[in-house]
């Protein structure tokens, strides 16, 4: 991990724009939800740059945007939405532009001795599951078919289950931003498009002021009941990703309260059930190539990781001492890069809490890696 300078002046960012990032992709992060988007022009006279995007959010002004690239050093731009200017093309002011310190808070140490450090027992994910996925896999699209089997048993009307897109109806989109219930009760009924709890919408403050021309609608088109429950996927670093929905609209009888309690039953039980098959062990010995207190370089040489992780936030592992019980580490993906030899080195930043006894064993092996090694660049 390395603490990270701020560069303030107007000239310095408009370099670091104009010389490093221009027609360069980065990773966008707004409200946990991530894209990339590609820096296309700075906007003459002032801090603002104007960036294409491949999925709309539904954003709003002043909104907090990062923007993340790694170059020789780290980098991120902190801006705020300022208007969209075309279906893929935004502007954003650039509040702050932070670039990595070249001083570590721990130093890495290199290790000089073949096996004596090595990663091992990788857990990680065989498909990559987002927010923004344009294809859906087949592990879960196999999955929301045999759940919207199930619910459509109880509801006995067809529902909908699928990944959110592009082009939605804004309904959709409110629900995928704020991860929160649609429900209306009785759609022919104005007080129900006012739904006034924690986790749930209300249309009216927050998708559509004219309720009772809905409610008229659902009169004429006889619908009872409309449901939208966002499908919520906790990833490896705990992160809450909305990754689909289950719609339903019914004509035959009222969506109950327990109705609704069954749904997310069965959606949080199908959430598992993917969690549990979507993770795959690779029990090969990789080497670490230097070490920290905080993290670790490694080479991954399966074919499998080599194509996977640069993709993935986390994974668990095994780092093995040689000739000691091994530590069992949680580690975020810093940073990944393929070689000519197709081997893959990647940056892990350790995370999770350790026992005392496990901290202090730990140091003592840094402590001889230390001695008997030295200080990587």
């Amino acid at each position: 991990m390395r603490p990270m300078d701020q560069i303030t002046g107007k000239e310095q960012k408009n370099h670091v724009i104009l010389h490093y990032l221009m027609n360069q992709e980065m990773k966008a992060n707004w409200n946990g939800q991530v894209q990339t988007m590609t820096v296309l022009q700075e906007v003459t006279g002032g801090e603002e740059i104007i960036v294409q995007w491949a999925e709309v959010w539904p954003i709003g002004e002043g909104s907090t945007v990062v923007l993340s690239k790694l170059l020789a050093r780290y980098l991120e731009l902190h801006c705020t939405f300022v208007k969209q200017l075309a279906p893929h093309k935004i502007q954003l002011k650039v509040e702050k532009v932070l670039i990595a310190k070249k001083e570590r808070l721990n130093p890495r140490f290199t290790i000089t001795e073949e096996g004596m450090v090595n990663v091992t027992n990788i857990v990680s994910s065989k498909t990559i599951i987002e927010a923004n996925m344009f294809n859906i896999p087949t592990l879960v699209r196999v999955n929301f078919e045999d759940y919207r089997k199930r619910m459509m048993v109880r509801s006995g009307e067809a529902g909908i289950m699928d990944i959110f897109k592009s082009g939605m109806e804004r309904k959709f989109d409110v629900v995928k931003s704020t991860q929160k219930i649609l429900f209306i009760k009785d759609a022919t009924n104005p007080e129900s498009y006012r739904m006034d709890a924690e986790g749930f919408l209300n249309y009216e403050d927050d998708i559509e002021e004219n309720v009772d021309k809905l409610a008229f609608v659902a009169r004429d088109k006889k619908i009872k009941s409309e449901l939208i429950l966002p499908i919520l996927y906790k990833n490896e670093l705990e992160e809450i990703i909305p990754i689909g929905y289950y719609f339903l609209q019914t004509k035959d009888k009222t969506i109950t309260d327990d109705d609704l309690k069954f749904y997310q039953t069965q959606i949080a039980e199908m959430i598992e059930r993917i969690k549990d098959a979507n993770l795959m062990t690779t029990v090969e010995k990789f080497p670490v190539i230097d070490l920290s207190a905080t993290g670790l370089k490694l080479r991954i040489s399966n074919s499998g990781l080599v194509e996977t992780l640069p993709k993935q936030k986390g994974i668990l592992l095994e780092l093995v001492f040689k000739l000691q019980t091994p530590f069992r580490f949680f580690g975020k993906i810093a940073w990944s890069h393929k070689e000519e030899s197709g081997d893959l080195l990647v940056g892990v930043e350790f995370s999770g809490k350790r026992t005392y006894a496990e901290k202090v064993r730990f140091e003592e092996n840094i402590e001889i890696i230390k001695n008997n090694g030295r200080t990587a660049a």
